[in-house]
């Protein structure tokens, strides 16, 4: 009874590490690392170790933009276990990351993190995070690279909780400037963001909503009303070039 007290108000217990391979991977690749639980003074009983992928994201409270922690990938390690004192087990994992995982780009960009979830019987917030950089897979480095080429710079990538992405509940927006010698200076800014394919599959769509700058009243009226916006959405094959993304998006913002 007097072990079970000392682990109740956290003395004796066990320590969970996870220990990742690299602390940055590329959208659609696999995450690969390592649990390391050693036992502290007194038996434990560990229902679930799970392992939660999980970024701050943006929400509207009370007309208010907060952000709020919000896990949008799960991965379940282990089935119950009993951990001994002093005890030392490893546990190997490889999690695929998501294609419209949060992405490490921009001057604002959402902060990552790999959070390990232990129910261990009476103890206190048995947590472990790590931080984690997401890069652009090849498909999202295209449509970048596209942009540059046509004279934009990402200036920042926010992430908000959205229904328009189910797979992961939050969608992020990468929202592009035009430079001082680009042929788009009559664009305030252009937005585009990566959602699951319309037609099902593997494949992504890409929305680009283009921003009309406001160079006078006309236009003025038009962006506070916001009919300067314009949506677009096209379907990826997921293998399209630089060359071809760089055409498509000059015929949408022109």
């Amino acid at each position: 009874m007097f072990d079970k007290l000392m682990a109740a108000v956290g003395i004796g217990n066990a320590r969970i590490d996870t220990m990742l391979e690299t602390d940055s991977a590329e959208a659609g690749s696999v995450l690969k690392g390592e649990i390391h639980i050693v036992g502290g003074e007194v038996s434990q009983e560990l229902d679930a170790l799970v392992l939660d992928l999980a970024s701050e994201a943006i929400q509207e409270v009370d007309d208010e933009k907060v952000k709020v922690p919000h896990a949008w990938a799960t991965l379940r390690l282990s089935e119950p276990m009993t951990i001994q004192p002093g005890e030392e087990r490893t546990l190997p994992f490889e999690m695929t990351l998501p294609l419209l995982s949060p992405l490490s780009v921009g001057r604002e960009q959402p902060k990552t993190w790999v959070a390990t979830r232990a129910d261990i019987a009476m103890a206190i917030d048995p947590r472990d995070k790590d931080p984690l950089r997401i890069l652009p897979g090849e498909l999202q480095r295209n449509v970048f690279e596209a942009m540059d080429q046509l004279g934009f710079t990402m200036t920042s990538a926010p992430l908000e909780l959205s229904r328009k992405n189910p797979a992961t509940g939050c969608l992020q927006e990468f929202e592009f400037k035009p430079t001082g010698g680009s042929r788009f200076k009559h664009l305030d800014e252009a937005e585009i963001a990566f959602l699951p394919s319309a037609q099902g599959g593997e494949g992504l769509d890409l929305l680009i909503q283009r921003d009309t700058r406001a160079t006078g009243l006309g236009s003025l009226l038009s962006e506070m009303a916001g009919s300067d916006e314009q949506l677009t959405r096209i379907s990826l094959a997921g293998d399209e070039t630089t060359e071809t993304l760089r055409q498509q998006l000059e015929s949408v913002l022109s």
